[in-house]
């Protein structure tokens, strides 16, 4: 039942602030956690709930705009409190629930229903009995089944797009939050799972698990599948994603070597790694790597194993983050019990002496022995292309194939029947300030709904969003910006990363290219919002004193 709650007059607040009404104001929920959020934007009020849909995150320690876009204080993810809470970025899946607000020149009161309050609001069901009759075709088909193909299907259905949607996907299991596999190493796709079975069936979602694309024939608007059957497309949607590299060196395809890219692996590393009750009974694991996989799995193994990280940087995260802010998360490992050989170069992996089928031990140039009872691989990705290579496209230098603006593959427009879209780890996509190309998760999510706007509209847009990454490296690290970042020329930062409480700012030249934190949000997320609306400040303003939290965005849109 609704109720007509006063939550305060109407001077409580100022455009672009927000708030949680405070306990004593009476609401109609017995659940303590059940909060509603207060927003003003442009003089008007907005009543929302106020977790984030991703992690639960509060989100009145987050960001508001002029446009009423409120951004997650802790991954980024975007709902707007002027469209009825709708999401606007992953990874949030669910939008917030909105609730009537009312004025009466005094008084600011919230109509909300009880049980309401703690729910999120899923994409509406299409409204038309979609065909299954046809499976050799779909309206939209997606080759892939990550956050690319997760965020597109969810992105489309909120976008009232009622045709047939197609996921064809090598995975075995539905689509999967994999960033939590590095972080702690689950391998149950249950629980990593972004939405269940049910979800899918109630969108009329067609998955075909367990299934390659083996031909792509972008004239007749058709791919050919492993299972000996092919598919027709109206639009395609390539989210092919990415496999990790393999190092060229002797001893690489010994037993208890691992990467780190899906649950199979993640159960392998669980299983070789093993349970000991005594120190002296751990594991010898040696991680490869010493950017975000390496050290995610690093911290990870550092309870139940001995933990050796083998990286060719000064530091951790050095290319990224800096060297200081690497030697304060370096610290932090040490102080978890890791050793470091850094920098360091491989020369090649030797089996154990009893068994000449398993790694035993890794060997670096410089003649240092390690011993390794499991090594972990985290020495990056290489985009899946080789299928779109194969159907006749030219491919970027670094395996990727270019998109316009609109993430639609230029080369193949006005030569098929239907239109093809890459997204995630195999895109380049075109910006006014040159090509993009990032690896992470929630770009390929934000890719995934920025193509379904266009395909459910037909009114494309420019992909704009700012990348958003995050880590837990002791404290949540939050960082922002494009790969232009990994060329910046000056470093500034605020704060102590050898306690790993900061900020730091990236430049190239005059402007800011990316900006990282630890324990200092909302402050990436507001950074992330000046760089979209271009009022971030300047390296000579940032140098002087000025912060990011004092640019004010109400009247920024």
């Amino acid at each position: 039942m609704t109720t007509k709650v006063r939550v305060g007059s109407v001077d409580l607040l100022n455009d672009g602030q927000m708030q949680v009404p405070p306990k004593e104001i009476p609401f109609p929920s017995e659940d303590s956690e059940a909060k509603i959020l207060l927003s003003k934007v442009k003089g008007q009020y907005f009543a929302t709930s106020s977790k984030c849909t991703h992690y639960g995150a509060p989100l009145a320690k987050g960001v508001l705009t002029a446009e009423g876009r409120l951004v997650c204080p802790w991954h980024g993810a975007c709902f707007n409190v002027c469209s009825n809470g709708d999401i606007e970025d992953a990874p949030g899946i669910d939008s917030l629930q909105s609730f009537k607000v009312e004025t009466d020149g005094s008084s600011v009161y919230v109509h909300a229903d009880a049980n309401t309050v703690t729910q999120t609001r899923q994409p509406a069901a299409p409204t038309v009995e979609i065909s299954s009759d046809n499976a050799s075709h779909a309206d939209v088909l997606i080759v892939g089944g990550g956050p690319g193909a997760a965020f597109a299907i969810e992105a489309l259905r909120e976008e009232k797009f009622n045709g047939s949607i197609k996921v064809v996907t090598r995975e075995p299991h539905l689509p999967i939050d994999r960033t939590k596999i590095s972080k702690a190493l689950i391998s149950d796709p249950e629980k990593l799972a972004l939405r269940k079975p049910d979800f899918y069936k109630k969108q009329k979602v067609d998955f075909v698990l367990g299934t390659d694309a083996t031909k792509l024939d972008f004239t007749a608007a058709s791919v050919e599948l492993s299972n000996g059957s092919s598919v027709t497309y109206d639009n395609l949607i390539l989210a092919t994603g990415a496999f990790p590299m393999k190092l060229p060196l002797d001893g690489i395809d010994l037993g208890n070597m691992f990467t780190v890219r899906g649950v199979k692996d993640a159960e392998a590393i669980n299983a070789a790694v093993g349970e000991a009750e005594k120190d002296e009974d751990k594991k010898n694991v040696v991680v490869v790597g010493s950017s975000f996989i390496g050290m995610e799995v690093a911290l990870a193994l550092a309870s139940k194993a001995k933990v050796t990280v083998v990286g060719m940087d000064k530091v951790p995260f050095e290319k990224i983050l800096g060297e200081p802010i690497g030697a304060g998360i370096r610290k932090f490992h040490e102080g978890k019990g890791t050793k470091f050989f850094l920098p360091a170069e491989l020369s090649h992996f030797e089996p154990k002496q009893d068994d000449a089928k398993v790694v035993g031990s890794v060997h670096l140039k410089d003649g240092t022995s390690i011993p390794a009872d499991v090594v972990v691989l985290g020495t990056g990705v290489k985009p899946s292309t080789e299928l779109l290579k194969k159907a006749g496209l030219q491919l970027e230098k670094n395996g990727t194939v270019k998109t316009n603006a609109f993430l639609e593959i230029e080369q193949l427009k006005g030569k098929g029947k239907g239109r093809v879209f890459a997204l995630g780890d195999i895109a380049t996509h075109d910006t006014p300030k040159g090509p993009n190309y990032v690896q992470h998760w929630n770009v390929a999510g934000n890719h995934g709904r920025a193509i379904a706007h266009t395909i459910a509209t037909n009114q494309p847009k420019p992909f704009d969003k700012i990348a958003v990454f995050w880590s837990a490296q002791g404290q949540q690290l939050r960082y922002c910006g494009t790969t232009q970042a990994s060329s910046y020329d000056d470093l500034y930062i605020d704060g102590k990363p050898e306690e790993l409480n900061f900020v730091a700012y990236y430049f190239k030249g005059e402007e800011v290219v990316a900006a990282s934190s630890m324990q200092r949000d909302p402050i990436v997320a507001r950074v992330s919002e000046l760089m979209r609306i271009e009022k971030m400040l300047t390296k000579s303003e940032i140098k002087a004193g000025k912060s990011p939290l004092d640019v004010p965005l109400v009247g920024s849109a």
